[in-house]
């Protein structure tokens, strides 16, 4: 019996035969590997689950005495973010005047690791506080720039002031209403110095 000789045109075919069987295997063995769904993580079942309303300690997602979430029920306790003005600290005297004929009212900010410390009289310090930590000292050090030109607008008479220490830099920074560029920088500190023309 002899074995037949391919000739060079059947070659290519036989190449191409395989080659369809091997591209018609290949969604099969793909949909093979895929396997079935993975568990999800610790940290997706900790983000999946819902707080319990009562936020009652043991529960997985009731903070635990060290600033931490209670042990989730696989034993790892997940971090809690930490607060957005960690870190800052300052003592300031915040003096606003209603007009240039009213008595200014002074407060006192003191922020220790970003939270109100005991000497604070301002209403509403811990939103300073974080207001403090987003501008930094360059906000209030800052020189102005004398070619910037304002929008002429009035925004009131009243003018406010905060001295003292931020982060272990003095700080002297003024503020009024006089025209767009002060008005703006005004907004900026509305945390800290309440809204324009706020009683």
């Amino acid at each position: 019996m002899t074995t037949p000789v391919l000739t060079p045109a059947a070659r290519p075919r036989r190449g191409a035969v395989r080659l369809a069987l091997v591209l018609a295997a290949l969604p099969l063995a793909l949909s093979a590997c895929g396997g079935p769904a993975t568990e999800p993580t610790e940290q997706e079942t900790t983000v999946q689950s819902s707080p319990d309303p009562s936020g009652t300690p043991g529960t997985p997602d009731a903070p635990g005495p060290s600033g931490t979430s209670a042990p989730t029920p696989e034993g790892s306790p997940v971090p809690t973010a930490p607060p957005a003005a960690s870190g800052t600290t300052a003592l300031l005297t915040i003096s606003l005047q209603q007009d240039a004929s009213a008595e200014p009212v002074q407060y006192v900010l003191e922020c220790v690791d970003g939270v109100p410390g005991p000497a604070s009289t301002l209403p509403g310090a811990e939103a300073a506080c974080t207001a403090l930590a987003r501008l930094g000292t360059e906000f209030f050090t800052a020189r102005p720039d004398k070619d910037i030109i304002c929008t002429q607008q009035y925004g009131g008479p009243q003018t406010a002031s905060i001295t003292g220490t931020l982060n272990g830099t003095s700080i002297l920074a003024s503020f009024a209403l006089t025209d767009g560029c002060e008005i703006s920088r005004w907004n900026r500190v509305q945390d800290i110095l309440g809204a324009p023309g706020a009683q």
